[in-house]
């Protein structure tokens, strides 16, 4: 049998949920049938250590930030991103992927990773780009594309594009008008092997416990989270506020919580791999995002039984159909509180998501998905 040969490209490999949705799509591909490769731009990041061995890894930007050949190495990335011009950019990933060819080529996040996907696309026979965010309402990746219409034009090239959620691909359309065929293939969630490592450590809790998981950045909004654990606070609740993750605004967060007078109530765990031990053990996972496509971690704890709080996006819309197997509330803090309050104070509704959130969970299916990707790929 001829092996199909197989590029993909990412940013990096830090702890969002589209690097474990690749960490999770590699762990299931047949490497019987593909040769995989994976160009990582920055060699960064937790999930570094979880690629399979089959794949074989390049990357464009080096670890070691403090010498001072890589240091030149990412400040001459940043100039030419900041000035537009890609003619050293397409020189570095041509360098680095030398004289191969192959069958699909397949940018598996917006940003930095199409931009470099544009510029080797002659080398593929298919060239397939993924969208995990909803970019009408969080377009973060304006930073990449200097030229105007740039990006725009590199989506255009593209021959097909696969959306996460249908609700992130509804976006897209009102962002750019673009006829090339477009497709939804949910992220590979792993039913069977979320449940199975819950056992790898024991959480226990005294009082009712309120989840967070995500990257301490802006977007996941976690200040209106600490605002919310003020609430509760300063309306006679006892309740604890975990939130897992790493980021830049960790800092800002605790500073916020110790001006609220929360922190004796919000724990910062840093990130833990698997979470799947402290999910299980939780009441309540709550997303304050602004924005998601398709949120990795609702579709987590629906696996585990866990009810779920969300704030309104494109994902978790989706995935929870409009409030049928769990809590939508608005942006505001108010909103927030409200929805988490239905079940902290309503056991019985609490008891009712959790059944609903594993009912949720039977959408996702590993074999299914890998069908469509190969497919995708094939044909």
């Amino acid at each position: 049998m001829n092996m199909k040969n197989v590029l993909f490209i990412i940013g990096g490999l830090h702890g969002g949920g589209a690097e474990k949705a690749l960490v999770e799509l590699l762990a299931n591909f047949d490497y019987e049938r593909y040769h995989v490769t994976l160009c990582v731009v920055y060699y960064s990041g937790i999930y570094m250590s979880q690629i399979p061995e089959p794949v074989e890894v390049i990357y464009l930007y080096g670890e070691k930030r403090g010498y001072l050949r890589d240091s030149l190495k990412r400040k001459s990335f940043r100039y030419f991103l900041k000035k537009g011009s890609t003619t050293l950019l397409r020189w570095r990933i041509l360098y680095k992927i030398r004289e191969k060819k192959f069958d699909a080529i397949i940018s598996y996040i917006e940003g930095n990773a199409l931009l470099f996907h544009n510029l080797i696309r002659h080398r593929a026979k298919k060239n397939i780009t993924w969208v995990h965010c909803d970019l009408y309402n969080y377009h973060w990746t304006t930073n990449f594309f200097k030229l105007p219409g740039y990006e725009k034009s590199c989506y255009m090239n593209m021959d097909e594009i696969v959306f996460v959620s249908r609700n992130a691909m509804g976006a897209f359309d009102k962002l750019y008008d673009i006829d090339i065929p477009k497709h939804c293939i949910y992220n590979i969630v792993d039913v069977e092997k979320i449940r199975r490592l819950v056992s790898q450590k024991e959480v226990l809790h005294s009082v009712f416990t309120i989840i967070a998981i995500g990257s301490l950045i802006d977007v996941k909004g976690f200040d209106r989270l600490v605002r919310v654990a003020k609430m509760f606070k300063d309306n006679g609740y006892t309740l604890s506020f975990q939130i897992l993750g790493i980021g830049d605004n960790k800092d800002s967060l605790l500073a916020l919580c110790d001006s609220l007078g929360v922190s004796d109530c919000v724990s910062f765990l840093g990130f833990q791999n698997p979470p799947y031990p402290y999910l299980a053990a939780a009441d309540v996972l709550v997303s304050t995002s602004v924005s998601e496509g398709l949120p990795f971690v609702i579709c987590e704890a629906l696996a585990l039984g866990i009810p779920v709080v969300a704030t309104r996006t494109a994902g978790s819309v989706e995935l929870l159909d409009d409030g049928k197997y769990g809590v939508l509330t608005g942006h505001d803090d108010v909103s927030i509180y409200e929805g988490l309050k239905t079940l902290v104070d309503n056991q019985q509704l609490h008891d009712d998501f959790k059944l609903k959130a594993k009912e949720r969970s039977k959408i996702f299916d590993v074999k299914q998905t890998m069908q469509k990707v190969y497919h995708l790929i094939e044909n």
